[in-house]
């Protein structure tokens, strides 16, 4: 399975949480965990699984909420699998279920078009998702909005240049957001900028952000420049190429964040190997 895009799901599912807080939130802790596990699977490219899982979310969440997350997980997922007839339906589904107001509908829906080359009909879409953005009048949430967009075309675009002018709006609507630094942190990593990573992600802490989560950010990052600087993922050849000094900057971030409650096997045998 591949480890990418971990942190970054993370933000759109938060992201997604937040662009229905002026509704009822109705969705359980049980509900959230499944798409969570959804969002694992997306951020993978396990297309089929997060199909797999959401079939269980659609047993046991059944709120309007809920409808529009699975529909537009789905979307991704068929979208993924280049199955883009399938991936129409279910935006449409979950444009059904919000009156037409599911931004990630729109842009799933925009993606689908595209890929069946139908232009017009994906510009319509994704201008769309600008629409719904710009009439937002709670600015906070009007930034979440200019996120998700940033970090979907981040996520499934590949498009660095767009998702950095929608992050930049939603920083500009709400500069001191460290959720927003920590995804300018993802964007970088993604792009193998590492030194512009972390000043992102030191920002965030600087903001506020100094708890479990961004020791596990920075941990997975700071792994991820050590895979990709040195062409292996196996801890024991890490061990042997890594510098003192690299080792000590992974080995704090990742036993800080094991000590703040971090429960990850793999992490705990990586800790043994490579940092006592």
């Amino acid at each position: 399975m591949k480890r990418k895009w971990q942190v970054i799901s993370w933000v759109i599912f938060l992201f997604s949480i937040s662009l229905m807080q002026a509704q009822t939130f109705t969705m359980g802790k049980k509900c959230q965990e499944i798409y969570q596990r959804t969002e694992t699977a997306l951020e993978q490219d396990a297309y089929q699984e997060a199909l797999n899982i959401l079939v269980e979310f659609s047993d046991e969440c059944k709120t309007r909420d809920a409808r529009e997350l699975r529909s537009v997980a789905k979307a991704e997922a068929y979208n993924g699998l280049g199955q883009y007839d399938d991936a129409i339906r279910e935006a449409d589904l979950a444009l059904d279920a919000t009156k037409g107001e599911s931004l990630n509908a729109w842009f799933q829906k925009g993606i689908a078009q595209n890929k069946k080359g139908d232009i017009e009909a994906s510009r319509s879409s994704l201008e769309k998702v600008m629409s719904l953005t710009e009439m937002n009048q709670n600015t906070p949430q009007r930034a979440s909005n200019y996120a998700l967009m940033g970090a979907l075309y981040s996520r499934q675009l590949n498009q660095p240049d767009s998702a950095f002018y929608y992050l930049n709006k939603a920083k500009e609507l709400d500069p001191g957001n460290p959720d927003f630094m920590i995804q300018e942190g993802d964007i970088y990593v993604h792009m193998n900028q590492y030194d512009k990573a972390f000043q992102a992600y030191d920002n965030a802490q600087a903001a506020g952000k100094d708890d479990l989560e961004i020791y596990i950010i920075k941990s997975e990052a700071r792994l991820k420049q050590m895979e990709h600087q040195y062409g292996t993922t196996n801890a024991q050849e890490l061990k042997s190429k890594m510098t003192t000094q690299e080792k000590e900057v992974l080995c704090t971030d990742m036993k800080k964040a094991i000590d703040m409650g971090w429960r990850d096997m793999n992490k705990d045998m990586f800790v043994a190997l490579v940092c006592n």
